[in-house]
C-alpha cells in the first residue's frame, strides 16, 4: 500500500524531527554538522522556507520552519538526500542514515509555538552535554541572544514575542532558560504522543539511573516494584517527567502504575 500524501499548507509553521535509523548517529563530528547547516542553507534558499529555531544532536534534529510557497516535503527530501549522499561517501557506506520518514508537526496555538521553541533550545541541555542551551554551537539560540547573523531568522522568531525587540528578547530568554519557566501546554501535545513521548520518557529514565549508578533496577522500577529504594527511584522519575511537561496519563502508562498513583506522588513532591 502506498504511504499516503502529506498536505502541509503553505505559509504555516511546521516543527520537523528527523532521526538516525536505529537511533544511530547522523553526525560523526563537528565536520558533519557543519556540513548538514551548509545544505540546510542551501534548502532554505532554494524553498523560499524561514527557520525560526533548530537544534543538531548526535542521532537527530530539530528545524522549525515556515514554510513558503513550495512543499515542505521537497524542502526535507532536498535535505536528507544532500546529507544522506555526503554522509555515505565520507564513511565509505550505502543506504538510507534515517529512521523512516520525518516527522512534522503544525503550530498554529502561540503557547504551543512557545513551548516548542523552548523544547527545542533545551535539547542538550536535557541530554547533558552542556550546563546552558547558549553554550551549545549547533542550534540557533546563541545566535539570537547574541544578534549574530545566522540561519534563524532572528526577527521572524522575536515577533512572535513582542513587537519591540528589547521586550522580545527577554521574553525569548526567560522561555527558554529560565528554570522557572512552566508550559502552558504538555510535552506530549508538541510531538507524537505514542511514538515521541515514550522515547522521551525512556531517555529520561535511563538519564536518572544513570546519573545515580543504578541501571539495573530499570525493569523492576516499570514493573511496579515497591522496594523502598524502587519508590525513591519511581519518585524521582517523576517529578522529573512532570517538570518536562509529560502528562500524568502518560507517566502512569509508561511506569505501569495507575494515574492516582503518579497524582499522589507528583503532589507529594511539590508540598
Amino acid at each position: 500500500m502506498p504511504r499516503r500524501k502529506r498536505t502541509v499548507e503553505p505559509h504555516t509553521l511546521q516543527h520537523v524531527i528527523q532521526r538516525g535509523n536505529n537511533r544511530n548517529y547522523i553526525y560523526e563530528d563537528n565536520r558533519d554538522k557543519k556540513e548538514f547547516l551548509t545544505l540546510l542553507e542551501t534548502a532554505l534558499c532554494t524553498y523560499g522556507a524561514i527557520l525560526l529555531q533548530y537544534v543538531l544532536m548526535d542521532n537527530h534534529y530539530h528545524l522549525l520552519i515556515k514554510v513558503g510557497e513550495q512543499p515542505l516535503s521537497s524542502l526535507i527530501w532536498f535535505l536528507n538526500r544532500r546529507y544522506t549522499l555526503y554522509y555515505n561517501q565520507r564513511y565509505n557506506r550505502i543506504g538510507t542514515i534515517y529512521g523512516g520518514r520525518y516527522k512534522s508537526y503544525p503550530i498554529t496555538e502561540t503557547q504551543k509555538f512557545f513551548s516548542t521553541v523552548r523544547y527545542i533550545v533545551q535539547n542538550p541541555v536535557k541530554a547533558g552535554l552542556v550546563r546552558t542551551p547558549g553554550e551549545y554551537r549547533y542550534s540557533g539560540h546563541a545566535s539570537v541572544l547574541k544578534k549574530e547573523t545566522g540561519l534563524v531568522d532572528r526577527s521572524a522568531l522575536l515577533e512572535k514575542f513582542a513587537s519591540d525587540e528589547k521586550r522580545a528578547l527577554s521574553r525569548y530568554r526567560e522561555c527558554t532558560e529560565h528554570e522557572n519557566w512552566s508550559p502552558q501546554v504538555g510535552f506530549a501535545t508538541i510531538i507524537d504522543r505514542k511514538v515521541e513521548t515514550g522515547q522521551r520518557l525512556a531517555f529520561l529514565l535511563d538519564t536518572l539511573l544513570s546519573e545515580k549508578n543504578q541501571r539495573e533496577k530499570r525493569t523492576m522500577l516499570v514493573a511496579g516494584s515497591s522496594s523502598p529504594l524502587i519508590r525513591n527511584l519511581r519518585a524521582e522519575f517523576v517529578q522529573l517527567a512532570i517538570t518536562d511537561g509529560h502528562a500524568l496519563k502518560d507517566i502512569a502508562s509508561f511506569l505501569q502504575v495507575s494515574h492516582e498513583t503518579v497524582r499522589r506522588i507528583g503532589k507529594y513532591c511539590s508540598d
